[in-house]
């Protein structure tokens, strides 16, 4: 990895972020913050190319913080990688929805920060998450009905889905499916990130996930690294 991917790290936990100057030291530059206001301070003299923060810092919630990255007028559009609480759902939908490149949950595990980094570094578009070919029935909830589709393929942070019904971009919805189609069935909700049209009436839609437990991001980690052949079209 190139050492010009400066990294900037916002927390108000010490801990938290001497552990991921320590983890990320061979990923670039590491700037450290203790709050919002200290961090776009120093992206003014030192811009970085990606901003590691918490949700929920003491003078700005985490989404406001990605959002001002996001849109300052004097800096590149760094990305945000969001650090959600643990075991917290609402964190992960809410990290998504503002618009972050990456969403992790605490605590901080190495070798998940290193690679969530290098997805978004690496290349000049954030690299697309491993995922694997998938054949199994999932139920869809949407405006007050409920239809059932096909998941095609699968990755910690989305699906593929083939559906019948018509979704719209943005739209959010509750899924329940089973990876291997005799387990437990998992349930997060996830937005439509894409919606193609088939010849044959059918949507084929991009899925990325909102409300998600990391117990469940680690089934689908699991299932993906145990699944080939892999494909490319799942979102995130």
């Amino acid at each position: 990895m190139s050492t010009s991917n400066r990294i900037l790290i916002v927390d108000d936990l010490e801990m938290f972020r001497e552990l991921g100057a320590i983890f990320l030291a061979r990923s670039g530059p590491v700037d450290l913050a203790r709050s919002a206001d200290e961090a776009f301070e120093i992206a003014r003299t030192r811009e970085p190319q990606i901003v590691i923060a918490d949700m929920h810092l003491p003078d700005m919630a985490g989404t406001e913080l990605c959002h001002r990255f996001k849109n300052h007028p004097e800096l590149e559009a760094p990305r945000v990688l969001l650090l959600a609480r643990p075991d917290s759902r609402e964190d992960h939908a809410e990290a998504v929805r503002a618009g972050a490149d990456e969403v992790l949950f605490k605590p901080l595990e190495r070798d998940a920060l290193i690679a969530g980094v290098r997805r978004l570094t690496d290349f000049e578009t954030p690299r697309g998450l491993p995922r694997a070919r998938i054949d199994q029935r999932i139920q869809i909830s949407a405006r007050g009905a409920r239809v059932e589709g096909k998941v095609r393929n699968v990755s910690r942070g989305g699906l593929l889905v083939d559906t019948p019904a018509h979704f719209g971009r943005s739209e959010e919805v509750a899924l329940s499916f089973s990876l291997d189609g005799n387990g437990a069935i998992v349930s997060p909700t996830a937005q439509v990130v894409w919606s193609d049209a088939q010849p044959d009436g059918s949507d084929l839609i991009g899925l990325r996930f909102l409300e998600i437990d990391p117990q469940t991001i680690s089934k689908l980690e699991h299932y993906v690294s145990d699944h080939y052949p892999r494909t490319q079209s799942v979102p995130g």
